[in-house]
């Protein structure tokens, strides 16, 4: 599991790794931090006017990720990202985080180091700050746990539910590239140089959360509805439509699927729509809105930065979410993740 000249997490010891942490996570300390890391509690100036965003994910080895699929510091990165995700989801800001660590003793130094370079350097790209957190050994496996504070002024706040009949059902970038990168990395193609499955492996180890493009929408005041699509559109979409009380409808040939994902699918011989509509993780944001709307909210997300709004359906009074095909039959959606019906896929999800 460790390089021969690598030590090892018991080698070192509590104090030592503490130190380091506490030095890679202080340089992503900013304003509002009173006291971070090293006391017994981070301490935090609270703003005025805009309302607190708390979010949590956990990721457990095997389960959510493998050290032999992924290095330390991609692990560390998807785990804060999922958490940016949630409160992108809200139209919030990003603000600080803490995590904890379980690993086992034997496990190499850059385990820890790399994870928490990973936590700092997704944290700091979307203005948060890691101030703490907590490491304990274990017998394994190793666990990772963040915990994400935010901000979203009152009047912006989005919400799962909200949405009303008739509203366009909106995505954000496109679908599909992590869920090609799992289906490569369980089919063994991970040492092939290609453009589209390095594209594919980068969106499942790396994704990037819609945080700007989460408040851009909620800038426009425009959204009825959203939330992050962590474990796929056909999973995400019925709890949205749930909360809100209705029905939608989705049309295949307008979900945006990514080449990446239409390339490998190609060659491990999967369904690329499949993939896209039910392989999850892709972090993107899932959004309702008046239809007169969608043209103003895509502007000001390009404005902001430079992503894709694609409306790919609409919603109506009722139960269910239905897919349109391309000669206008309707199909069941299939489901997407789910973390105790899949729990060998080494994928994440949100399920709260």
């Amino acid at each position: 599991m460790r390089p021969d000249d690598s030590p090892a997490i018991g080698e070192l010891g509590e104090n030592r790794l503490v130190a380091r942490f506490r030095t890679l996570a202080s340089a992503g300390l900013d304003r509002g931090v009173v006291v971070g890391s090293g006391d017994d509690a981070a301490v935090l100036s609270v703003a005025e006017r805009r309302l607190l965003l708390l979010t949590c994910d956990m990721m457990v080895e095997n389960v959510h990720f493998r050290l032999d699929w992924a290095r330390p510091d991609q692990i560390g990165w998807k785990a804060m990202a999922q958490n940016l995700s949630d409160i992108a989801a809200m139209g919030g800001e990003p603000a600080f985080a803490v995590a904890s660590l379980a690993t086992p003793g034997n496990a190499p130094e850059e385990v820890a180091e790399g994870i928490t370079r990973g936590l700092v350097s997704a944290a700091a790209e979307y203005g948060a700050a890691l101030v703490g957190g907590d490491l304990v050994g274990s017998q394994g496996p190793v666990v990772l746990d963040v915990a994400l504070a935010g901000w979203v002024e009152r009047e912006a706040m989005l919400l799962r539910r909200g949405a009303r009949p008739g509203d366009a059902i909106c995505v954000t970038g496109s679908l599909g590239a992590s869920a090609a990168g799992l289906a490569a990395l369980q089919r063994g193609l991970v040492h092939d140089h290609a453009p589209d499955l390095q594209r594919a492996l980068k969106a499942h180890h790396e994704p990037r959360p819609r945080v700007f493009e989460g408040q851009a929408i909620a800038a426009t005041r425009r959204a009825t509805a959203m939330m992050d699509l962590s474990d796929g559109l056909a999973e995400d979409l019925p709890r949205l439509c749930a909360e809100s009380g209705l029905a939608a409808r989705v049309f295949a040939d307008r979900i945006p699927i990514d080449p990446s994902c239409t390339t490998l699918a190609g060659r491990l011989g999967l369904d690329p729509l499949s993939l896209a509509a039910s392989g999850g993780e892709d972090y993107e944001l899932l959004f309702t809105c008046p239809r007169d709307a969608v043209d103003e909210i895509a502007a000001a997300v390009a404005a902001r930065t430079g992503a894709v709004v694609s409306a790919v359906g609409e919603t109506s009074p009722g139960k269910g979410v239905v897919l349109v095909d391309d000669e206008g039959k309707t199909h069941e959606f299939a489901r997407g993740f789910d973390h105790f019906a899949a729990p060998e896929s080494c994928g994440e999800g949100d399920g709260a």
